[in-house]
Formats: structure tokens, sequence, C-alpha cells
């Protein structure tokens, strides 16, 4: 056998960062790496395939999910077996459902995209149209700036990173409003054609 004489990798990192530090290297790529991050913050990656339409639809989505394996306790009992269909908005089909009261989902999601005034304009009238009673609004930004539409809307705002809530709800024109009818989803697309152009005033774009 022989001694190992090859440097411990995270020794050789650590020297590598130190002298990094010491010539001034490693400031330039923490700030670039700060900036990055920072940018992405504010200004999501939009989600890619949304488009406005002038002939808007109404269409459903079954939230059913299928176990597509059993599960089993630790003792290797099934539980819950392959197959088994669970319908969020159905309380009867979750596991010992049956006397649970109907769901009843409190929010509506609202699908924008921050950056096109026109379905800003919508957001405002819509949100102000509001009456005491209906669901909640949850606004979903899919491209923007989140903080900007936060202030415009003064409303707290969410960002559909990746896409990922788009994508299942089949969404594919903007703005959309997914919201519960009985136990499917019902997404109602809207035609914002004929919203206003006019710039926003100083209130709402700040």
């Amino acid at each position: 056998t022989y001694t190992i004489i090859e440097m411990d990798l995270l020794d050789w990192l650590n020297h590598r960062l130190s002298n990094m530090q010491q010539t001034g290297e490693l400031a330039p790529q923490e700030a670039e790496m700060k900036a990055q991050v920072s940018a992405s913050v504010t200004r999501p990656p939009p989600v890619a395939g949304l488009t406005t339409t002038t002939t808007p639809t109404i269409f459903y989505r079954d939230p059913t999910l299928t176990l597509h394996q059993d599960i089993k306790d630790n003792q290797g009992k099934v539980l819950f077996p392959k197959g088994l269909k669970i319908n969020p908005f159905d309380s009867s089909t979750w596991p010992n459902g049956a006397r649970l009261p109907t769901f009843t989902l409190s929010k509506q999601l609202i699908f924008i995209d921050g950056d096109d005034v026109q379905q800003v304009r919508f957001a405002q009238r819509y949100q102000a149209q509001q009456k005491e009673g209906e669901p909640a609004i949850k606004w979903v930004l899919v491209k923007g700036e989140p903080n900007k539409a936060s202030k415009q809307l003064n409303a707290r705002i969410y960002f559909d990173q990746g896409g990922n809530i788009s994508r299942q709800l089949t969404i594919k024109h903007i703005p959309s409003i997914a919201k519960q009818a009985g136990t499917q989803w019902q997404i109602r697309e809207y035609d914002v054609s004929k919203e206003s152009l006019a710039p926003l005033s100083k209130n709402e774009d700040h």
C-alpha cells in the first residue's frame, strides 16, 4: 500500500475559494449570482404557449386521481389498492370520507399575463365586480412581475412556476378563470381585445 498524496477534494475547493477571495476573483461571480437570483424573483421565466383569444370557450377538467400502485403499511398490509380513484372535489371518494360533508373549494384561480395592459384592466374590473359570497380570488401570474401586479391589484400574487398549474388544468388561453363546478374544474376563457389600452395611472404602475 502507498500513502495517499493527492489533496482531498474538499480541501482543494476550500483552498481554491480562499485564493479567489484573496485575488478578488470571487466578488464578481458572487455579484453575478446575486443579480441572477434577484432577476428570477423580480421576473420569473414566463409560462410558454399561452395566448389570448377572441373566441373564448368554457371547458371542464376532471381532477380524479388514480393510484398506480398499492399503498401498504409497514407490515405489508394493503391500505389503499392500486386503481383506487380519488376525486379531491368529491369527499365520498376519499378514504373513510363517506360521512364527510360535500367539499366546496373556497377559491377561484385567475390566470393572467401581468405584462398585458388589457389583461390587467380585465383583472381590475373583475375584482371590482366581485360579489359577497363568491369564491375568493387567487391571482396566478403566468408572465410579468409579481410585485408590480400585486400593487396594481392590491392583492397577493402567485406565479405559476414552470407552468405546472396551467398544464394540469390544460389552460391554453389567458385570461382564464378556474373554479369548482360540482366534482370538476370549470375553466372559462375571456376575450380582452376590447379592454382599454390606456396607460396605467401612476397609482397603478409603481
